[in-house]
């Protein structure tokens, strides 16, 4: 799997595990297991980070959608990317009963398709969101000047709604190749994919667009912005702070996502007769690919636990409303304001005040 391509319980789901150099009808089968007790602490590893988040990137689209007055840009692409990853852990419930069934999917043909096609869409959407974000930060920072008619709202809206148009045309793919087949033994189906060239090839383009050219345009972007941030005159300490957070959600993301594509590179190489495998490195390819899959799907709970370990503002208001303090909140309107009285948060959340002594610091629409 790939930002792009859902993961199926078994890497080599439908068409066995294989070793050669010939077309895939001319490759060898390898005898493969499964990682010992999989079936449980993967399921359990799913679950957490389903819980995690959903109410995760429920309260950060909440805080963000409920806002009164102008949105920052890069409040923008944080809630289209909180929309994505709640849309992807939605999907992780029916993966991991499947785990847990070894391999066996209960539900419809109709669910499988449907799941790997939000896997699909989702995981593309909040790689070029990043990508997107990464572009509006370099923006800010190195072009600021020549930038100011390209940074607008209607711009950013725009933006975010391409990139789900493209993340939508990535996930087709997934509705036309995927299907129930049966497992080994005849206990049951599998949500697999089907094991054509034509497949492989095209993932291996999708995996080029939707994660290697992002990361390329990341790292350009943050290349630049490091090189700026060591120049005169000095950004202030709270748009740092910004850049640090926004720096954490992408490393994050290239962290969970890098080793599974590597290795998922090498599979679709592999299936095509491109790269000949040992049985030995196919056993290793697809333990690996199940770790990799595991670290991947985490990473749909991660931007949360970035915003409540180093954003004051957030963590001040998940406090709140654990403490039950959400429902006492008075909202205020207001055109620019903050509930925190540090400007470095990453995004600005509702315009509210949740007592007359808290002041609430005003700050500029456009800024970072």
């Amino acid at each position: 799997m790939h930002p792009t391509e859902p993961w199926s319980p078994s890497p080599w789901a439908g068409s066995g595990d294989y070793s050669g150099s010939g077309a895939l009808e001319e490759l060898e089968l390898c005898p493969s297991w499964d990682l010992p007790y999989s079936y449980v602490y993967i399921p359990a590893l799913y679950l957490a980070a389903f819980a995690v988040g959903l109410l995760g990137n429920a309260f950060v689209m909440w805080l963000l959608a409920g806002r009164r007055g102008p949105r920052r840009l890069v409040d923008t692409f944080v809630l289209h990317l909180a929309a994505a990853d709640l849309g992807f852990v939605l999907t992780l419930p029916l993966w991991a009963v499947s785990v847990a069934l070894g391999g066996h999917w209960p539900f419809s043909e109709s669910l499988c398709k449907l799941s790997c096609f939000a896997l699909a869409c989702t995981r593309c959407a909040g790689a070029l969101l990043l990508a997107g974000m990464s572009v509006d930060r370099y923006l800010a920072v190195v072009k600021l000047l020549d930038a100011r008619l390209l940074r607008t709202p209607r711009y950013a809206q725009a933006a975010c709604c391409g990139i789900w148009a493209v993340a939508l045309l990535a996930g087709l793919p997934a509705l036309a190749y995927r299907e129930l087949q049966p497992l080994p033994g005849g206990q049951g189906s599998q949500c697999g994919e089907e094991p054509s060239d034509a497949f492989q090839g095209l993932s291996l383009l999708l995996l080029l667009l939707t994660f290697v050219l992002p990361l390329v345009v990341t790292l350009f972007c943050y290349c630049r912005i490091s090189r700026r941030l060591r120049r005169p005159p000095h950004l202030g300490r709270a748009r740092r702070n910004s850049l640090r957070i926004i720096f954490a959600i992408e490393s994050t993301f290239v962290g969970s996502w890098l080793p599974f594509s590597a290795l998922r590179a090498v599979f679709h190489l592999a299936r095509l007769g491109a790269l000949p495998l040992p049985c030995p490195l196919v056993l290793a390819l697809r333990w690996g690919l199940t770790i990799a899959t595991c670290l991947a799907f985490v990473n749909s709970c991660a931007n949360p636990v970035i915003y409540l370990l180093l954003d004051r503002s957030f963590r001040a208001q998940a406090r709140r409303g654990a403490c039950g303090g959400v429902g006492r909140l008075t909202r205020r309107v207001s055109s620019a304001s903050s509930l925190s009285v540090d400007d470095s948060s990453v995004f600005r959340s509702r315009a509210c005040s949740w007592s007359s002594s808290q002041p609430v610091h005003s700050v500029s629409s456009g800024a970072l």
